[in-house]
Parts: structure tokens; C-alpha cells; sequence
């Protein structure tokens, strides 16, 4: 489905700004953050906001807050 492939392209994009902004956290982890907060959010039926809240919990776990970092500090968008 198209929404699905757009929701996987956007945790993607998701994993390369959490990459960017630990840099310091090897890649690897950063990517099983975003996949384990991923996994929390399948069968939800509401997928609207999915790439939002993983990047959340992500976050969290990698030792930011729920509170997402500046725009300005973490790189565009794939594609712009």
C-alpha cells in the first residue's frame, strides 16, 4: 500500500536525524531505538501520527526528551 511505503520511508528519515543528532551513539543502537518504538505501534489502526511518536520514544530512549530537538540543528528531510 502506498501509505504504508510513505510511513516506512518516513521512519527512515526519522532513523537518519536521530543519527545525526547522536552522534555519538553508535549507529546500530540508534537504529534498534527507532525499530523497538516501531514495534510498539504495530496493529494500531491510526497510523497517522506513527512516524511522529516513534521518533519520540526513540528519542527518550536514547537519552533526549519527548520533546523533539530544533529544526534548525538536525538535517532537511530526505528528499528536499
Amino acid at each position: 500500500m502506498a501509505g504504508d511505503d510513505d510511513e516506512r520511508k518516513q521512519i527512515t528519515e526519522v532513523r537518519t536525524r536521530l543519527t545525526a543528532a547522536y552522534a555519538g551513539v553508535p549507529p546500530d543502537d540508534v537504529a534498534a531505538a527507532v525499530d523497538d518504538a516501531y514495534r510498539r505501534f504495530d496493529g494500531t489502526r491510526v497510523r497517522d501520527f506513527v512516524p511522529l511518536l516513534v521518533e519520540r520514544r526513540a528519542n527518550q530512549e536514547l537519552g533526549g526528551s519527548a520533546v523533539m530537538a530544533d529544526p534548525a540543528k538536525v538535517p532537511p528531510h530526505l528528499g528536499e
